[in-house]
Formats: structure tokens, C-alpha cells, sequence
């Protein structure tokens, strides 16, 4: 024979069960559930924007650095080419090999350094375009978060996947930036 508590527990389990179906207690817990999974995506998201904006700043400080090491050596071929003409007017010789050979030199030099700085503007630039686009996938991930809100309020299950659905775009671009980017 069954214990009569038993029998009792399992009445008032199942009751419960009824009374959370019938008030939406599964819709609720699932509405938690997954804005509190969304959160955590928006959180990481929203590190990775920070740490991609970081990285654009740090490139376009080492730009600014190669661009000013250009215009000095810009300004050096500048004052070398005056010197030389300047003595060539004077004395009607031509200038002296070593400062031929130096001027070669700071032409050769500012190419690179024009590259260098050219590459860290590119780095830059595609280190801020990786932000911005995450800062998107942090909006479409907030924007999840208050349907998601509305849902458990109203208790409308369709306000729950257009959640899923927003949710869903900011993970898309939290993965293709994690492992395609």
C-alpha cells in the first residue's frame, strides 16, 4: 500500500506543476534562463569592443610616431638639399659624394617609414571597424535583454523569440568576430 504522505507530496508536486503551467512558471524560468545567457554573450562582447578600441588607439599612437619620424627625416632631406644647392651656387662644384649618398639614404628611409606608418593607419582602421562592430552585437544583445524583460512581464511567448531572434544576431557577431576575424 502506498504511503499516504507520499501520495500527498506527489498531489501537491503535481498541483504545483499545474499552477506554474497554468501562470507560466516554465515560460519564466526559460525567459530567465536565456536572458541571463545573453547577458553573459553581451558582457564578453562588450570586453572585446573595449580591448578591439584599445588596439585601434595603440595602432594609430604607433602611426603618429612613424608620421612624425617621416616629417624628421623629411625636414633632414629638406636641410640637406638646401646645403647642397646653396654651395653649388657658391662655389659652382658639385655636391660631395657623402652627402649625395645621404640624401639617397633619407629618400630610401622615408619610403619605409611612409610604409610602416601607412600599415599601422590600415591596422588601426580595421581595429576600429572590429569594434564597431561589436558595439553592435552589444546593442542587438541589450536589445534581447529588454524583449526578453517585456516577455516575462507580459508572459507573450512570441516577445520570447523575437528575444531569441536578437539574441541570435549579436552571438552571430560575437563568433565571427571570436573565430573569423
Amino acid at each position: 500500500m502506498e504511503n499516504p504522505a507520499d501520495e500527498t507530496i506527489h498531489d501537491l508536486h503535481h498541483e504545483v506543476q499545474h499552477h506554474a503551467h497554468e501562470h507560466g512558471g516554465a515560460h519564466l524560468t526559460r525567459v530567465a534562463l536565456t536572458t541571463a545567457l545573453i547577458a553573459a554573450f553581451a558582457a564578453v562582447t562588450g570586453y572585446l569592443a573595449g580591448e578591439r578600441a584599445d588596439e585601434a588607439l595603440i595602432e594609430q599612437i604607433h602611426a603618429a610616431d612613424h608620421w612624425s619620424y617621416y616629417q624628421a627625416k623629411s625636414i633632414k632631406s629638406t636641410v640637406l638639399s638646401g646645403k647642397m644647392e646653396t654651395l653649388q651656387g657658391l662655389t659652382g662644384k658639385p655636391p660631395s659624394a657623402s652627402d649625395a649618398d645621404k640624401l639617397k639614404r633619407y629618400d630610401e628611409e622615408m619610403k619605409e617609414i611612409r610604409h610602416q606608418a601607412e600599415e599601422k593607419q590600415t591596422e588601426a582602421s580595421h581595429r576600429l571597424a572590429q569594434r564597431t562592430l561589436l558595439a553592435t552585437g552589444v546593442t542587438l544583445f541589450q536589445i534581447s535583454i529588454a524583449i526578453g524583460a517585456i516577455s516575462a512581464v507580459t508572459r507573450k511567448k512570441f516577445l520570447w523569440y523575437g528575444s531569441l531572434v536578437f539574441g541570435a544576431g549579436g552571438l552571430s557577431i560575437l563568433l565571427k568576430e571570436v573565430f573569423f576575424s
